[in-house]
């Protein structure tokens, strides 16, 4: 009887022991869910504002031009007569609201050195938004001749000519022109740059005095570039089959020195990780270019 009781007593013992492992197995699951849970909401607000900074990016990169925001509000009006002016208005608000922006940040290195003030500063700002205005309209259809294309890319660089005259003349120093020069046709550099300083975000950010060095040196190295493209690219579309190889060539030497250069700056610019996170972001982006460029040419 007495060893029944001791038996009986370790077999509780057991069971209470087994109890408190199984107790301590389920508090130790349910805290692991529990982080799993707020690990699985952070990095879905993660992915949520991530999306969202894309988002606002592609708005921003959009500049929405007066020709168009006309057109936009009479086709809708044949298409919903139901559409009120207020709805208008407002669609017409937001378009206005988003080139703002898309100026704001386009000009904001420009505009941040700048000694103008008052009403030359204003007169700036109007000029420079009359220059987006036209590059974001059309007046090329799809049915336009060659003749028609032509004459509106005649009209729209001419339009452009006289803006950028107008500015020059505004700007005071050699600086703040050349500032301009690489500012005014860089929306889709940065672009690009901005969704390569997102990403950084969280990791490692680039402070902004940084972020602006490796803009203007993107620049400058595209300038340099379009500039030879400018002497060369007719001639490679002109060239004699037996020559178009080695003009191509040619090109492709000059932009792997636009790429070169411009990342020596970031080397020099950044740490390690960042550097090499860029070479990535970059060489994806280099080659869509040459590959657009060769088959613009005609060349495999």
């Amino acid at each position: 009887m007495k060893l029944l009781s001791i038996i009986l007593a370790v077999l509780l013992l057991l069971i209470s022991a087994r109890y408190g492992v199984l107790y301590l197995d389920h508090q130790t699951l349910q805290q692991q869910l529990a982080q799993q849970q707020t690990d699985f909401e952070a990095r879905l607000q993660e992915e949520r504002d991530n999306y969202q900074k894309k988002i606002d990016g592609l708005q921003e990169f959009i500049a929405f031009g007066q020709n168009a925001r006309q057109s936009t509000s009479k086709t809708a009006a044949v298409i919903n007569p139901a559409i009120t002016s207020s709805k208008m208005d407002e669609f017409t608000s937001i378009q206005q609201e988003n080139l703002n922006r898309t100026l704001e940040k386009k000009y904001s290195l420009l505009m941040s050195q700048l000694g103008l003030a008052g009403q030359a500063r204003t007169q700036l700002q109007e000029l420079l938004l009359q220059r987006e205005q036209i590059l974001g309209a059309t007046s090329i259809g799809y049915y336009s001749s060659q003749a028609e294309t032509e004459e509106a890319i005649r009209k729209q660089q001419e339009s452009l000519a006289e803006i950028d005259r107008q500015i020059a003349q505004l700007l005071s120093t050699p600086e703040d022109r050349t500032t301009y020069e690489l500012l005014k046709d860089s929306a889709y550099e940065q672009y690009q740059m901005n969704n390569f300083f997102d990403q950084m975000q969280a990791e490692s950010p680039i402070p902004p005095e940084k972020r602006d060095a490796l803009l203007i040196s993107k620049l400058e190295q595209k300038q340099e570039f379009t500039r030879y493209l400018e002497t060369t690219g007719q001639t490679i579309m002109n060239a004699p089959e037996g020559e178009k190889p080695f003009l191509i060539e040619k090109a492709q030497e000059a932009l792997q020195d636009y790429k070169n250069n411009y990342l020596a700056t970031a080397r020099a610019t950044l740490n390690e990780a960042q550097f090499e996170t860029l070479r990535d972001h970059e060489q994806k982006h280099f080659d869509e270019m040459w590959e657009s460029l060769k088959a613009g040419w005609g060349a495999q």
